[in-house]
Order: structure tokens, then sequence, then C-alpha cells
């Protein structure tokens, strides 16, 4: 697909405006060596390229491009003979939604017997500059063709508008991209398959994606390892997070949006760096093409300015970025060159004037001290007589990696293009920058300890609560004391063994929101409370679930919770197993900061999972780990289950799952 010996043009006329004839003239012009077939009923005469009236009539092919109306597409894929990669340019198939849908399935038919794979409908196209590919309509390769030229990022995007920015976007900077695959429907070729594809191509060092949806994520988690493996890092940007636009993607690509919670999730587990715009994402796998992987998580900021620090802290507080302050010998190193500064991290040297080398003694010092090992130096409007020697004192550090903010706007622009000339890692924008050095980060705290879980098939039966809580202790999993009864002297018996405080629940696999229809009774302190919550939780069933299945009353030791949290183990229908993490609460999902995660997890991930939660102390921390990963392994066994415990309570000395749903 990226480097073929033989292309052909289906839908090649003499018309230079259709799409047939834009893609003839750029593969001329951006300098494709092979042979060229067209494809045209009238086989009219075009200089240059072999014509032929039918896709039966082509010699096997590597590359067949199809530029012709979606209803003629099925019938001219059917008659090809592979093997060759067949890229659709054509919409109107399942985006189009109504007999869309049937066309495309008709498109699938077509290839199954033919050794032919299909990129797109829908797509824009593929580009390989190193390779003279440019097998694709779109306008952004009118640019001149010097313009246009390969770089170390890769571009796999659903979208081939947004792959068509990109392409102007680092042509405007000055810069390339290696290799660029718009995959559109995907009827066929996945985004896995893109970015298997572009890793394996010489001088690619990262990859960029623009992602819709995920259809396989077993084959996209395996993609992105074999990427990693390779040295290859990955970043993403996710569309489609919001309802509003989860609705709009059935009209392009004809897909539903990924869910956002779980994507994020798959990219902690795997370290994608994550960007919030295309824009970012660019920036993102620049700057981790231009840098090394780094041997720690420590993040250095230099800056001039105080309001350029605080803006940076902000971001990076967002973006969930430790920032550790230096330590007492750094701040004796760099005292001599402070001006009315502050000596915290980010770092704020203070005024501009002195020497132009100073910026970079700083930033160097940091280079140095062992608690950073990836360094941001932000380059603010400063003397332009300055810059040169600035830049020199910048470009000779190799004592820690330096990404580059220039935050001079359009002041001695040459030095800006000098250090992307020279290879440095620049962005211009500060949430950029923020987001490349959280994927730098992220790629290093990846889960590099956990086996990749295949997608299982969906749980059908559900526990009720004392199931659930009897096959977490058989587990593992730390359950509050408790006994099922099924009357009232048994409940009695059971507060006597218990204690002085018991709960009193119904135990139902159809009720699991026990407290919402008053199933459920607290704080019993006496035999004769016991015996009459027993006979108030079954007839507060009755009423609101008298089709309900009950099993009896769990009576249970009540317990006091010091801090509550969430842990579920699931089945994505798309990933697989995950695990997920928050607080405790009704409101689970609307968490900022919970934290998902591919199953099972290393106990190092894990700690890492938990360090997301507010306000829990290193004992808390590591013996809930502990319990995560436990958790996380329920959906990876040989007996998988679902378990979604919340709240999990810490009641001082350990934690105990205080209710439970378990799923077979």
């Amino acid at each position: 697909m990226l480097d073929p010996t033989s292309i052909a043009i289906v839908g090649l006329s003499d018309n230079a405006e259709k799409h047939g004839a834009r893609v003839l003239r750029n593969l001329q012009t951006f300098g494709f060596q092979g042979p060229i077939y067209g494809v045209h009923p009238q086989t009219p005469f075009v200089d240059g390229v072999t014509m032929v009236a039918a896709t039966g009539d082509l010699p096997a092919v590597d590359l067949v491009l199809c530029a012709i109306p979606a209803a003629s597409v099925p019938g001219a894929v059917r008659d090809l003979k592979g093997p060759a990669v067949v890229v659709v340019f054509s919409g109107g198939f399942s985006e189009a939604q109504g007999d869309g849908v049937a066309r495309q399935t008709e498109l699938v038919s077509a290839i199954a017997h033919s050794g032919v794979r299909i990129l797109g409908p829908n797509s824009g196209g593929v580009i390989a500059p190193a390779h003279g590919l440019a097998a694709s309509f779109l306008t952004f390769l009118d640019r001149p063709s010097n313009e246009i030229k390969p770089g170390p990022v890769g571009v796999v995007s659903q979208s081939g508008g947004i792959m068509s920015y990109l392409n102007n976007l680092a042509a405007g900077r000055g810069e390339g991209i290696g290799a660029s695959v718009s995959t559109g429907n995907e009827a066929d070729l996945t985004i896995a398959d893109a970015i298997s594809a572009v890793a394996e191509l010489d001088g690619i060092k990262s990859i960029a994606l623009i992602v819709e949806t995920i259809r396989d994520g077993a084959a996209f988690i395996e993609a992105v390892t074999a990427a990693h493996a390779r040295g290859i890092r990955v970043a993403a940007c996710h569309l489609g997070r919001t309802e509003s636009s989860r609705h709009m993607l059935a009209t392009h690509t004809g897909a539903l949006a990924t869910n956002r919670r779980v994507f994020e999730g798959v990219c902690r587990s795997l370290g994608i760096g994550l960007a919030d715009t295309p824009e970012e994402v660019f920036d993102v796998a620049d700057v981790l093409a231009r840098t090394p992987v780094l041997s720690g998580p420590g993040v250095g900021m230099v800056t001039h300015s105080g309001g350029v620090a605080i803006l940076l802290s902000d971001l990076s507080d967002a973006r969930g970025l430790a920032l550790a302050p230096p330590g007492s010998e750094l701040k004796e190193k760099v005292a001599p060159f402070m001006q009315l500064g502050a000596v915290k991290n980010p770092l704020d040297m203070g005024a501009i004037i002195g020497g132009p080398s100073r910026f970079g003694s700083v930033v160097e010092a940091f280079g140095m001290d062992e608690s950073y090992d990836i360094v941001l130096a932000v380059s603010s409007a400063h003397p332009p007589a300055h810059t040169p020697e600035r830049v020199d004192s910048l470009l000779a550090i190799d004592s820690v990696p330096i990404v580059h903010l220039w935050m001079a706007g359009d002041q001695v622009t040459d030095s800006l293009a000098r250090l992307r000339a020279e290879g440095a890692a620049v962005v211009t924008d500060p949430r950029a920058a923020i987001a490349a050095l959280a994927g730098a980060v992220a790629f290093y705290e990846r889960d590099v300890g956990r086996p990749i879980a295949r997608p299982g098939s969906t749980p059908q039966r559900v526990l009720s609560e004392h199931a659930s809580k009897h096959l977490l202790g058989e587990r593992g999993i730390p359950v509050v004391e408790g006994e099922l009864v099924t009357d009232q002297g048994a409940a009695v018996d059971a507060f006597e063994r218990f204690g002085e405080r018991v709960v009193a629940k119904v135990s139902s696999p159809d009720v699991l929101h026990k407290a919402e229809i008053g199933a459920m009774r607290l704080n019993l302190t006496s035999a004769e409370s016991v015996a009459d919550a027993y006979e108030e939780v079954l007839s507060a069933v009755d009423r609101a679930r008298p089709d309900a299945r009950i099993e009896g009353v769990r009576i249970e030791r009540q317990v006091s919770a010091d801090v509550e949290v969430f842990v579920s183990a699931f089945f994505d229908p798309v990933f697989g197993p995950m695990v997920a993490l928050g607080r405790g609460g009704s409101r689970v999902e609307e968490q900022a900061h919970l934290a998902m995660s591919l199953a099972p997890v290393s106990l190092e991930f894990a700690e890492r999972l938990v360090g997301i939660i507010d306000h829990l102390d290193h004992v808390t921390t590591r013996s809930l780990a502990d319990l995560v990963v436990a958790i996380s392994e329920l959906p990876t066994g040989t007996e998988p289950v679902e378990a979604e415990i919340n709240p999990l309570g810490w009641t001082g000395s350990s934690w105990v799952a205080l209710d439970a749903v378990v799923r077979i």
C-alpha cells in the first residue's frame, strides 16, 4: 500500500477536473516511478498511461485507486486480480446510511475470495513522499512539490480532511510527514492495519492518530504494542467525545464513537500520548519523534515569565503531570542566574536582560539534576540580539532531552526556523507542550508488565450482593462479614454474632440499587430493630419490585470507612477486559479523574492508577494497589467475571468491599 511498484486508476479520464485525473497528476508530479494503468470503458488516450476498458483487463498491480461513483465500485472491485490494495475514494456507503449500508456490504462481499484488500471507502488516500507516492485527490497536494517532503511523523486518520490539514500544517512549518493514510469507513482495512503498515516504513519515529472509533480493539492493541516495540511511539486525538458529536459520526465514517473514558484508559495502559486537537496531536507526535524514550518521569520547566510559569503549572495539573520542586543543590546552582524570579518548577528566572547564555545555563542545570528526565525551555520575547547565542547554548545541551516552547510570536522567527532545521523538538502552543511532555511520560509509565488479554463474551447472569460477596471472598477480595437469612429469628441470631451495629439488606439479583427503593436499613443496634428491619426491607421490595427474585436478607457487620473508592473490572465490547478506579459515590461516571485501564494490570501500574485519587497516604495507596491488581484479574482468569465494588472502604487498617455486584 505504501510502497507499490505499480498502480491502476479506475475512472481515469482525460477530464482534468475529475478525481482520477487529479490523482494521476499528483502521482506524476511527485515522481512515482512504476507503471500506471488507467481504467475507463471508453479507454481514452491519456499520456504516459496504459488504458484498459475494465478492471478485469488489468494485469496484477499493487495498488488500485478507485475514483468512480459508489454504485459502480462493487462490480469494478469484484473483477480485480489479487493480491492488491484498493483505495476507494468514493463516498455514498455506510456513512450515507440507507442504501449506502447495503452497498458497503456488497463491496465487502466482492472481495471475499479475490485476495484484494480495501482501504475505505470514503478514503482520502495514501501518501508516502519518500516513495513518490501521492495516491490522493486531497487539495494539499496542490502545493509546490518541494514543500511536501518526508518527516519522522506518520499520520493515520479516519478523516481525510484532517489528514489534509495536518499535511498542510507540516508543510507550512517547513517540515514533512513520512506517510499519511486515510482509512475512511474501514469496510476492510482498519486503523490497526494502517498503524502496522506505517510503523514498518524507514524513517518513521512516531505516529499521530486521528481516531473516531476503534472497530477491532485487540488488533489496535496489538498494532500499537508492536509499533512501540520497534521504538515508534504513538499519539492520538480522539474525535466524537461529546454526545452531540457522537451523533454526527454516523454520517461521516458510518461508525459510532468509541467510549471516551475507555479509550483514554486504553491509551494510558499502552503509553499513547493524548491530545485534544489535530494540531496538538501532530505537535505531540513531533516531539515524541525528536526526543528519546525517557529514563524516568521527571519533568522540569524553565521560563522568564511568572505568568507563563503559572499557566504551565495549571496545564500540568489538568494533565496529571507531576512537577517535582528543585532540590537544595539545584537551587544553589541557579541562584546566580536569577533576577527577581522564583526557584520553583516551573522556574521563573525573572528579568530577561543579562547574558544571552544565562537561560541555557539554567536549562542545563535542570538537565544535569537527577530529578529531571526531560526539560521544557520556554523562549518568550527577549532581546533579538541575544537570540542566536541563546539558541546556540540551548542546542549545545546534551545532558537531557529538551522540548522548546516558542512563545516569542513572530519575533526573530529565523531562530525558531533554526531550531526546527536542527531537528529540535519545538512547539508554539503551551497546551501542546504540556500534552507532549505528558505523552513522553505516559510512554515511560505504560503498563509493560500487563499481558495482552482478548475481548471475552458478554456476561449474562447477575449475582445478588450476597452471592457476589461470597464469590469475591473466594477470589481473595476482602468483603464485610455477613450472613444470608430467611426469617426474623435467624436475622436476630446473626445480629448477636456480629456485635453492636449491623446492616440489613435485601439479597436479590434483580435489586442492585437497594437504597433507592428502601430495601436497606443501617445503624441497627438491637434485636428488635433487626427483626423490624427484616420485614421492612422485604415489604419495600414487594411494593417497588414485586417481580424480583428474593434470596433472603443479608445481615452484615456495619463498618465505618475513613475513605471510600470505586473499583470495577468489566468487559468492554471493543477492547475486552478493563479496570476502572475512582472516588466512591453514586455518580461515578461523572468524575473528572476516573482512572481506567486495560486489565489485568501490574502492581507498578496499579499504583499509578491509585495515585490519581486524592488524599490517600502511602499505606492506603500500596494496599489499594494490591487489591486493584487482584480485581483486574477477575475478568481474565479461567472463570472470568465482571465485578463492581462501590464502595470499597478503608477501615483504618484494611480495605473491605462494602457493596458489590458480580456478573458471570
